[in-house]
């Protein structure tokens, strides 16, 4: 290697370790700022990611609220002059098999009649149009007619003569006019709060879109139902600009979080879409636990061995890949280069040299497997190209090559080696009756091959077979046994198949053709 080959080299790996080092330096000097935010980032995920399980969760508490009552109006549905007494039956069964403290029927006109049989004005509740209103226009929308439409509203005060708070599961048929209201107290979702995720002093609520507090779960003081979130935090002094932008996301449905002090406690206030309604699941967890995540994150040394380990690997990984695909590159370039010197462009076959080449490595590194070479010549190729024209010839060697390749496996080799010359080596056949066979396929071959889209032209072909290693045990020996038998085919009269040391005498070929017929029978 000269001096500046080596100078080369050596500068080709010490650029890239100063840029190594000089990247390792710069992070471990941006380290102390940027891991603590790293560390309130990932805090801040796991946070936003817990709480959209949470939101999950009273969304699927919510939709199951309701999903006894769909049979129940379908079957009032079907029965259009259904009497009240079935109704109450059905209402009652509801009640009984379901979490609704109420049922309530209202067939479109006069009171409502509840699970116990006893009636309500329901059209007098202040939520009760609104449902209605609602739910007539999503059935109307909606193609199948029959299928039941569903909606959830909160209400501070069911108005039915109880007076809880509840979250009415709405239904109704095709038509619109059949309401079925389920009654679920707000209280049943205090069993999805119980979980750790967050510390104990951490307060859970569900707010609808313009800020009223449908559930409030927890230490959230200054928070109680029915009351307005984003007034009870414009009172306590906070930033009405922050709100706005809160709340906005809130009804684009994005989760997030944002710090506010509530009841006199600071703290981190994150949201996640609950998917009903537009509500929204807020948790409020204390900041001083929060700034204890934090720092437990940011003083983990292994973030910094992390990000260390992770550069020298990229940077390796980026080496590696770029060697990798240079080098893959570089020999699918090769071989395709190689592929195209060794193919006959006429044909698709190999060419002469490396059919020639190929043969030659086969037999060097298989000296006892039997294989059987074939030399073929095109009868009278002459008189095609002289009376038929040349692209007529140059028609029948393209025929010729690409059929003749599909009737062999793959992994023989075939190729032409003159103008009408061609080589086929069939590797590993272990008996004679391989061989007669795989000459009768051959020979079978040219009685139905044909040239031409409109006149057919049924070319033959003669050709000398010679048994590799038994007539010669090398490339040059088998070429003159394989040449040799097809001049023995040719003296019979053309259009014949001859292995070497065949006595030369046409009566001789046809005992042959006729022991080639025995076997392959």
């Amino acid at each position: 290697m000269t001096d500046k080959q080596t100078k080369s080299v050596i500068m080709q790996w010490l650029i890239p370790t100063v840029i190594l080092v000089i990247i390792l330096v710069v992070m471990l000097t941006d380290f102390s700022t940027q891991s603590q935010q790293a560390a309130a980032d990932n805090v801040a995920k796991s946070y936003v990611n817990a709480a959209e399980k949470y939101a999950e969760e009273v969304k699927y508490e919510i939709q199951g609220m309701a999903a006894a009552g769909k049979t129940i109006i379908q079957l009032i549905c079907e029965e259009p002059r259904i009497s009240e007494k079935k109704v109450v039956e059905m209402e009652r069964a509801l009640y009984e098999n379901s979490d609704a403290y109420a049922v309530v029927y209202y067939g479109g006109r006069g009171l409502g009649v509840m699970h116990d049989g006893l009636k309500v004005e329901i059209t007098e509740a202040r939520y009760f149009q609104g449902i209605k209103d609602g739910l007539i226009k999503k059935s109307r929308e909606q193609k199948e007619a029959a299928a039941p439409m569903i909606s959830y509203t909160y209400v501070f005060k069911d108005e039915i003569g109880i007076g809880n708070s509840a979250i009415v599961a709405a239904l109704t048929g095709g038509s619109g006019e059949d309401l079925l209201l389920m009654y679920y107290p707000v209280k049943k979702l205090d069993g999805l709060f119980i979980q750790p995720e967050f510390e104990s002093n951490a307060f859970y609520t569900v707010i609808s879109p313009d800020g009223q507090i449908i559930k409030v779960n927890g230490s959230g003081q200054g928070l109680v139902e029915g009351g307005n979130i984003w007034k009870i935090l414009e009172d306590s002094g906070h930033d009405s600009d922050l709100l706005q932008k809160v709340e906005v996301r809130m009804k684009n449905k994005t989760s997030g979080s944002f710090t506010a002090n509530i009841g006199g406690v600071d703290r981190r206030v994150v949201y996640a879409p609950v998917g009903i309604n537009n509500w929204t699941l807020l948790v409020g967890i204390d900041q001083s636990y929060v700034d204890k995540q934090i720092d437990r994150e940011w003083s983990n040394s292994e973030n910094m061995i992390y990000r260390l380990v992770m550069a020298v690997g990229v940077f390796l990984g980026i080496v590696v890949v770029i060697n990798i695909i240079s080098r893959l590159r570089s020999n699918e370039k090769r071989k395709k280069l190689e592929q195209k010197a060794d193919t006959d462009l006429l044909t698709g076959l190999n060419n002469k040299l490396a059919t020639e080449r190929k043969m030659k490595e086969y037999m060097e590194k298989h000296p006892k497997e039997q294989a059987l070479l074939f030399v073929l010549d095109v009868d009278n190729f002459k008189k095609i190209n002289d009376t038929l024209g040349h692209a007529f010839g140059d028609e029948v060697l393209s025929a010729l090559g690409h059929r003749m390749a599909s009737i062999f496996r793959s992994s023989d080799i075939i190729g032409r080696t003159g103008g009408d010359e061609f080589m086929i080596l069939l590797k590993k056949l272990d008996s004679e009756e391989i061989l007669e066979k795989e000459a009768k396929k051959l020979c079978d071959f040219f009685k139905d091959f044909q040239v031409g889209e409109y006149v057919k032209y049924a070319a033959t072909a003669s050709i000398g077979a010679a048994v590799f290693p038994k007539d010669g045990n090398d490339f040059e020996s088998m070429y003159k046994a394989a040449d040799s038998a097809l001049y023995t085919a040719k003296k019979r009269g053309k259009s014949q198949l001859a292995f070497y040391g065949e006595e030369n005498d046409k009566s001789e070929g046809i005992k042959r053709v006729e022991r080639e017929s025995k076997v392959v029978k």
